[in-house]
């Protein structure tokens, strides 16, 4: 710095990004306080309403999930049935449900697959017409009908891009970038997108593929993608590619 220069002090700040550290300073003492927790924060961060009750906010995705299964699957719930989904306790912000009927509904991924089939809204291809849900089974099914949370984005997550299926399950980073354990299965990815198709008009992953943590009954990874159709594919769990990612999951 030469001899004639002006030191930058706290004075040379502008207005605002004063009152930003003002802001962040009085946050700060709201959470040492615990006048404000970490859940309200992250909801406020993520434009949500920080004093909405995160059980109504979720009470409402169950509804509206509910009766999409009675209009389109012709599946109403009984008693049980709803008295024993568990959804996971949210954390931070409020985030997209998902909530998978049970098995006598929908038994696996060709079962959607077949539906879209019926409807001819848009082509399907799988490496394993008529038989997908005999060769990827979802081993979670052992719950009935079950909940997960995620973060309902057209793209699989980027903070997973570039990473394989064995990435995923092996070496722990899985849960330092996402925060939990799992990714969505092939037949939860298949049925967010009938989810959001019917409620965008827009596919998943149009310019990604999504890695599911499904492997096929001959051990290879599959993965679901949007290329003029749904696309349900296999490939070697050990490849990686930086238009393939997962979606984290958070389950019971």
């Amino acid at each position: 710095m030469s001899a004639n220069a002006t030191p930058t002090t706290g004075s040379s700040l502008s207005a605002e990004t004063k009152k930003a550290f003002r802001l962040l300073g009085h946050q700060l003492r709201l959470l040492e306080s615990e006048a404000l927790t970490l859940d309200e924060l992250s909801r406020s961060n993520e434009r949500q309403n920080p004093f909405e009750n995160a059980a109504k906010a979720y009470s409402k995705q169950i509804e509206l999930f509910l009766q999409d299964f009675q209009d389109r699957w012709k599946f109403k719930c009984n008693d049980t049935e709803i008295g024993g989904l568990y959804v996971p306790r949210p954390r931070g912000y409020c985030r997209p449900l998902l909530i998978l009927p049970p098995a006598r509904i929908i038994a696996g991924p060709e079962t959607i697959c077949a539906k879209w089939l019926e409807e001819k809204k848009f082509n399907v291809w799988t490496f394993a017409d008529g038989a997908l849900n005999e060769k990827v089974p979802n081993d979670r099914r052992h719950r009935g009908m079950y909940a997960l949370l995620h973060k309902g984005s057209r793209d699989a997550d980027e903070e997973l891009r570039s990473r394989s299926f064995e990435q995923n399950r092996d070496d722990g980073q899985l849960v330092k970038i996402a925060h939990t354990e799992d990714a969505m299965r092939g037949v939860e990815v298949l049925f967010f997108e009938d989810c959001n198709f019917r409620k965008t008009g827009e596919p998943l992953d149009p310019q990604t593929a999504t890695i599911t943590s499904s492997l096929d009954s001959d051990g290879f990874a599959v993965y679901v993608y949007w290329r003029d159709r749904v696309s349900v594919n296999r490939y070697d769990v050990q490849y990686a590619g930086p238009c393939w990612a997962s979606r984290a999951a958070v389950y019971l």
